[in-house]
């Protein structure tokens, strides 16, 4: 396949993972929003990190990971209950602690790193639509090694692009905002980390049928 197609078709990759929509991007715009856009790429470039280690997983033990992910289903559901629930009260608990764009952030930009790494790991759909994106490049459009790496980094590229636009973005129309809708944006976020835990706990879904749904999203 030539190397535009699998540049173009990884760059539209990324861009449609970031505005899924998930507990990372909603962590991008509070945090830009409350601690600077530059805490927010923190958290994106913890989330890149993750991804690249997912990615590399999902290339390189596909089958054993696929074999392997079903068995501890129920845990790893518990273990994005806990997670999220903990986030999402934690989050709503500090709401009432809106930080002025004067006040000062005194934590270490490798916290930041690491919630973006934490969001990732604690939701299986990350790692799922990474093998079932290989899956699919692998059975049906036959990418070989070097097709796959291409991929990727396009994809890797466009979702920290777009990521750190939503934290500019996100970051620039602060101003504009009062500090009452920020307390009811801090509330609303977590009531959301709280569903996401909820939802990913007792959906009816098996890891086998979300990979299926993550080879659509390039097809």
């Amino acid at each position: 396949m030539a190397i535009t197609q699998i540049i173009i078709q990884g760059l539209i990759t990324g861009i449609i993972l970031t505005m899924s929509f998930g507990a990372g991007f909603f962590a991008l715009i509070q945090t830009s929003l409350l601690r600077g856009y530059k805490k927010g790429l923190f958290i994106a470039l913890g989330a890149i990190i993750c991804d690249t280690i997912y990615i590399g997983v999902s290339i390189f033990s596909t089958s054993f990971v696929s074999e392997e992910l079903p068995k501890y289903a129920q845990q790893i559901k518990s273990l994005a209950l806990v997670a999220f629930v903990g986030l999402g009260i934690r989050t709503i608990v500090k709401s009432s602690k809106i930080l002025n764009s004067s006040d000062q952030d005194g934590k270490p930009n490798y916290y930041y790193i690491t919630k973006g790494i934490i969001l990732n790991i604690v939701n299986p759909l990350v790692l799922i639509t990474w093998l079932g994106i290989t899956l699919f490049l692998e059975s049906s459009l036959n990418y070989n090694l070097s097709e796959l790496l291409l991929y990727f980094t396009a994809v890797l590229l466009a979702t920290f692009a777009s990521q750190s636009a939503i934290c500019v973005f996100s970051h620039k129309i602060k101003n504009y905002l009062s500090d009452g809708f920020m307390h009811k944006l801090n509330i609303f976020i977590g009531i959301l980390f709280i569903i996401i835990g909820l939802v990913l706990f007792f959906q009816n879904g098996d890891p086998e049928m979300d990979i299926e749904r993550a080879k659509n999203l390039i097809h």
